[in-house]
């Protein structure tokens, strides 16, 4: 999982830094912190990869 980290930090990707949310969000979900992500609204769209150009 550290070698998204590193090209993120090097690319600024967010294509990359979208599917690595998926995963921190399915793991923050479990661990019970579903609703703090909840309340993020909209802006947790934004984190999400973008699906058949929508975000």
């Amino acid at each position: 999982m550290l070698d998204p980290i590193g090209r993120i930090m090097e690319t600024g990707d967010t294509s990359l830094q979208r599917r690595l949310f998926v995963r921190v969000e399915s793991a923050a979900r479990e661990a019970g912190h579903g609703p703090t992500l909840d309340a993020w609204g909209e802006d947790l769209l934004l984190m999400r990869p973008v699906v058949d150009g929508q975000l």
